[in-house]
C-alpha cells in the first residue's frame, strides 16, 4: 500500500474515532429529541382530554429529558444545537398549555430553562393547540371557556407583534397566531349566533 505522504496516518485513524464517537452521540440525542416530541404531544392530547393524571405523568418525564438534552448540546456538544431545537420549542408548547390550564397564566422562558428562540416559537405554537382545547369546550356549550382562550390569544398575538421581529420565519408565526386568533373569534361569533344572543367584543 502507497505510503501517504502529507497525512499521518495514525492521525487519520484518531479523527475517525472522533468522527464515530460524534455521529454516535448525534444519534443518541436526536433519539432524546423524538421522545421529548412524543412526550409533549402526549401531553398536550392528555390535557385537551381533561386526563390529568396522564399528562402530569409525561410532564416529569419530559422536563428531565430536556434538561439532559440542553445541557448535552450547550456544554458538550454545541455544533448539535439546531438538532435540539425543535423538542425544545415542541417541551415549551406543552408546557404553555399545561400551565394555563392548571394555572391560568403562562410560565417564562427562564422558568422553563430554554432560551428565548424556542421560547417564543414554541408559545406561538401553543396558540394553535388553546385553539383545539376551546373548540372541544364549546361542543360542551363552554363557551366561558372560549372567550377566555380568545383572552390569552389575544395577548400572545399582541405580545409577538410588539416584538417587531425581523426574522422571516418568527414573523410567520405570528401571523399564524393572529390566524388562529381569528379562527376561534368566528366559532365564538357562530356559537353565539346559534344561541340566539349578541357577539361578545369582550369576556365579561
Amino acid at each position: 500500500m502507497k505510503e501517504w505522504k502529507y497525512l499521518n496516518k495514525d492521525y487519520i485513524e484518531s479523527l475517525k474515532k472522533t468522527f464515530r464517537t460524534l455521529e454516535d452521540k448525534r444519534d443518541e440525542l436526536m433519539q432524546l429529541g423524538r421522545t421529548i416530541n412524543k412526550n409533549s404531544k402526549t401531553i398536550i392530547y392528555s390535557l385537551i382530554r381533561n386526563d390529568w393524571e396522564e399528562a402530569e405523568k409525561y410532564i416529569e418525564e419530559n422536563r428531565r429529558l430536556v434538561k439532559q438534552l440542553f445541557e448535552e448540546v450547550t456544554q458538550n456538544y454545541p455544533q448539535y444545537y439546531n438538532n435540539a431545537f425543535i423538542p425544545l420549542q415542541e417541551y415549551v408548547e406543552a408546557e404553555v398549555v399545561y400551565h394555563y390550564l392548571k394555572e391560568g397564566r403562562i410560565p417564562t422562558h427562564e422558568e422553563l430553562g430554554i432560551p428565548e428562540e424556542a421560547y417564543v416559537t414554541g408559545l406561538m405554537d401553543a396558540a394553535g393547540e388553546l385553539l383545539r382545547k376551546a373548540v372541544e369546550e364549546m361542543i360542551k356549550d363552554n363557551l366561558d371557556f372560549a372567550l377566555k382562550i380568545r383572552e390569552i390569544l389575544e395577548e400572545i398575538y399582541l405580545a409577538m407583534l410588539s416584538l417587531n421581529f425581523k426574522n422571516f420565519d418568527y414573523r410567520k408565526k405570528v401571523d399564524y397566531v393572529g390566524g388562529v386568533l381569528n379562527r376561534l373569534i368566528d366559532y365564538i361569533f357562530q356559537k353565539q349566533t346559534r344561541r340566539g344572543g349578541n357577539f361578545k367584543g369582550e369576556n365579561n
